[in-house]
């Protein structure tokens, strides 16, 4: 075992004095590696027969999870990423743990068993079944457990850090350089693991060593958690085992996790269970590249130590594959993202995937190209991950890999930023048009000429909505452009943004009052076009705004 250390757990930008990393004392925070441990406690607690991993969790936790599809939600589904939540920024850094798990559950928008969708909050779940069923609190079992017996005696769960162990921790820092405040998470199974790269190198020698589960019971957490039974056609894609990715490459097993922190913590690790190799990286520091370094560094590492013996790729001739790209292609959207919070109205602009056909039967995803290798599959052309696609009567229900897919966005969803835009744009003219209409109305009195009706009730009422909903998106764009999981907006910032919302909605029946008398009274045809516009993009908005749940 190596392990190495370059750069500074302290950069002395804050005016301390810098310190380099140190191989084997500096500590780093792992985020999403810590859903393995999490993995392996629950294993521990099925070989005792204590967890049943197709036993619906209420079996173990009195959780309420408002259950919108028929089937139990097993321990199985939350190691898989299949429970069905939707992605959830709410309370990923409720300091209580139990308050996070027992009172903050996502909504489930997916039937459990069917589509892959990331869930720190599952995890999170299949940690605290840890706890009520083993009687110890989370971070105690799995140091007492998982940790200390494999020799990780650095790596921890709580928060904040041990006294002794906080002097040690590298210092976050964004891509401007500057140092970062230490992240409170209250998903810790799934994300609030801390250790050192000593910790890392024995955690990775013990897996490869089989120790702490049985070697039947690894095999199984290495190996596809679900099968086409549950997942159709995407259980031949890259899989998701029991907490572990399939990330294999050029013919070598390989299985892992990554990790990303919003204070600026990275981390990788794979293991080559047949091989008897692995290999964990972790930094300190953001920036542009940061997912593009740790993609070469594990595909440099497995070219150059474990290259490909020459195999090639099965491929579907490009005339058998055209149809099937083409027939995939289109605009989708992640599964791991919202779908009741007001970010629901942007996230399908802001986050949309581009799948395309390529002439010579490939699909690109992004930078990505990948080529047929038999019906509805696809693998990467560098070898490595393979996606697949549902198709249910002829239409694409999902595409992607059991680690992450993807879903076609519908209609609806394409059409909320071209609405949001067009409606806004339109109301605008109306509130300009407004007081030029007003001061157009005082000069032609002033200079004795015949001036236009002024606006009755209902239309001064319908533009004063206007600009309450024009408030409202500029409220709302605010907060999507500071939206992050550090700072999340509380209910007293978004319920007014909110309540603009709705004035703006109300706004439409005044408006429409106002185009009725409008017409009726033969009001000429710009006042006529103006209250006409101005309902058109009350109208618009108020879709956009219910679509978007934004209302929500």
């Amino acid at each position: 075992m190596t392990n190495r250390g370059y750069g500074y757990a302290d950069t002395g930008a804050d005016g301390a004095e810098p310190k380099p990393v140190e191989a084997e004392r500096t500590l780093f925070r792992w985020a999403s590696i810590s859903k393995i441990p999490t993995s392996i406690a629950v294993m521990q607690l099925v070989e005792q027969g204590k967890i049943d991993l197709d036993a619906d969790i209420s079996t173990y936790v009195d959780v309420k999870i408002d259950r919108k599809f028929p089937g139990d939600i097993t321990v199985r589904h939350l190691l898989t990423h299949t429970a069905g939540f939707e992605e959830t920024y709410a309370s990923w850094h409720e300091f209580d743990f139990d308050v996070y798990v027992t009172q903050k559950a996502p909504k489930q928008v997916f039937a459990p068993g069917t589509t892959p969708a990331y869930s720190n909050y599952g995890m999170s779940l299949a940690g605290y079944i840890v706890q009520q069923v083993s009687g110890e609190r989370f971070p105690e079992y799995v140091r007492r457990h998982v940790l200390e017996p494999v020799g990780m005696d650095t790596a921890t769960y709580e928060q904040p850090l041990p006294e002794a162990l906080a002097p040690r921790l590298a210092k976050g820092y964004d891509s401007n350089g500057r140092a970062l405040p230490f992240e409170f998470m209250g998903d810790a199974p799934a994300g609030r693991l801390t250790g050192s790269g000593a910790d890392a190198g024995r955690f990775l020698m013990a897996q490869l060593q089989r120790s702490v589960l049985q070697p039947a019971t690894w095999e199984q957490m290495w190996s596809s958690g679900l099968g086409p039974e549950s997942l159709g056609n995407l259980s031949k894609a890259s899989f998701m085992g029991l907490g572990y990715y399939d990330k294999s490459r050029n013919g070598h097993r390989i299985v892992g996790h990554g990790g990303d922190l919003t204070s600026g913590y990275h981390s990788d690790f794979q293991i080559y269970p047949d091989d008897g190799t692995g290999i964990f990286i972790s930094f300190n520091g953001d920036g542009p590249r940061t997912s593009d370094l740790r993609a070469d560094l594990m595909k440099g590492f497995s070219d150059r130590y474990y290259p490909s013996g020459g195999e090639q790729l099965p491929q579907v001739s490009p005339d058998e594959a055209r149809p099937y790209a083409q027939q995939v292609s289109g605009t989708y959207q992640s599964t791991r993202t919202f779908f009741s919070t007001f970010v629901a109205a942007w996230e399908p602009a802001v986050r949309k995937i581009t799948i395309t056909a390529a002439e010579n039967g490939h699909l690109r995803i992004g930078t990505d190209e990948y080529v047929m290798v038999e019906p509805w599959v696809w693998q990467k052309t560098d070898g490595s991950a393979r996606i697949a696609a549902q198709v249910e009567d002829g239409r694409v229900v999902r595409i992607g890999a059991t680690i992450g897919s993807y879903i076609p966005q519908t209609l609806a969803q394409q059409a909320l930023l071209p609405v949001l835009v067009g409606s806004s744009l339109v109301l605008v003219v109306v509130i300009v048009a407004w007081p030029i209409g007003a001061l157009r109305r005082r000069w032609a009195i002033r200079d004795g000429r015949q001036a236009a009706d002024p606006l009755p009730r209902a239309g001064r009422m319908a533009r004063i909505g206007a600009v309450l909903a024009i408030g409202a998106v500029a409220g709302w764009l605010a907060l999507v452009l500071t939206l992050n999981v550090t700072a999340l907006p509380t209910p007293g910032v978004v319920r007014p943004v909110q309540a603009l919302q709705w004035l703006g909605v109300a706004a439409i029946i005044p408006a429409i009052l106002d185009l009725f008398g409008a017409v009726k009274g033969r009001a000429g045809w710009r006042r006529i076009v103006m209250a006409s516009l101005l309902l058109l993009g009350l109208i618009g908005m108020a879709w956009w705004a219910w679509t978007g749940n934004a209302l929500s």
